[in-house]
């Protein structure tokens, strides 16, 4: 479009759109996946404690967190489908 500039950093790199950066292999934080998954934080837990949903534990002890894989997640629906 005329005179409309993309945007570019400093180090002229173009920042990545929001699509662009939604891969398959993106990797979510709990709260992500919770919104992936239409799901609440209990639900979340029990199917992380019961390893129905794969997750990555980062760190050890109380401090740990968990992460998921997007394109596991949506593997994992697809294998849970009704009817």
């Amino acid at each position: 479009m005329p005179g409309v500039r993309s945007a570019t950093r400093a180090n002229g790199v173009k920042p990545m759109s929001e699509s662009s950066r939604r891969t398959d292999d993106e990797i979510l934080t709990s709260r992500e996946a919770m919104a992936l998954l239409k799901i609440g934080r209990t639900k979340l837990w029990q199917l992380t404690r019961d390893s129905s949903v794969p997750a990555y534990r980062l760190g050890h002890g109380p401090g740990a967190v968990l992460r998921y894989k997007r394109s596991e997640l949506i593997a994992w629906l697809d294998q849970n489908r009704v009817g």
